[in-house]
């Protein structure tokens, strides 16, 4: 073979060899395609009510952050969120439903509800809207959905905190989480069935509070 024609085919082999290592690389660290067509953002502020602001960012798994401030707490709370699979169907859909919408959505003004504000992305195409109060059934229920996530945020940690150091709330915070079930402010219920389990086999606490903590995973699981 012509040893010009052998170091061509060498340097040749020798570049794919590196654009597939580079390849492989980057598979690391840029997200898959899909992952870069929908993103989920929800701002709510109103100074008057007992959490006075909320922003959450959410990516097309599901996966993100929320942050709230409690009225009279400076310090905002920050947590991690991952929604379960069947939450990530309705959060998409009703996504896609708003996606559809005139560009200005029915709406009032109603500033004593506060603002909401979301910021999506939807197969590909950025949407944005901002409401104090809207009739249309999918913001309406975007707005409680995202709310929700911070309710139940607000009442896991609560509990978990009660369990360890004042068990005696168990009770009062029980009946709390069952009046926000019944309201529908708590986005993912089907998301507690392992804590209320836990709760209802520990014996640190009431009979009082096991019977409640069973009482309530019997109905999340639809056994009541």
């Amino acid at each position: 073979m012509n040893p010009g024609r052998r170091w061509l085919r060498l340097a040749l082999n020798l570049a794919l060899s590196v654009g597939l290592l580079l390849g492989w690389a980057l598979g690391w660290y840029l997200p898959a395609a899909g992952a870069q067509g929908e993103t989920y953002r929800y701002e709510f502020e109103q100074p008057n009510f007992l959490v006075t602001r909320i922003v959450i960012v959410l990516d097309a798994e599901g996966r993100g952050t929320l942050e709230y401030v409690e009225k009279d707490i400076p310090a905002p709370t920050r947590a991690p969120v991952t929604l379960r699979p069947e939450s990530l169907a309705r959060l998409r859909r009703l996504a896609e439903q708003v996606a559809s919408l005139p560009s200005a959505p029915p709406s009032e003004k109603h500033s004593n509800l506060g603002l909401s504000k979301l910021s999506l992305v939807v197969n590909g195409q950025p949407v944005t809207v901002a409401f104090t109060y809207t009739p249309h059934p999918a913001l309406l229920e975007l707005g409680q959905f995202f709310r929700g996530i911070v309710t139940q945020h607000q009442r896991v940690s609560q509990i978990e905190v009660a369990r360890r150091y004042q068990p005696l709330d168990m009770p009062k915070l029980l009946r709390d989480l069952e009046a926000d079930l019944n309201a529908r402010r708590i986005a993912e219920p089907a998301a507690l069935a392992d804590l209320l389990a836990s709760l209802a086999n520990d014996l640190r606490l009431s009979l009082i509070a096991r019977n409640h903590a069973k009482r309530l995973y019997a109905r999340i699981n639809g056994k009541t």
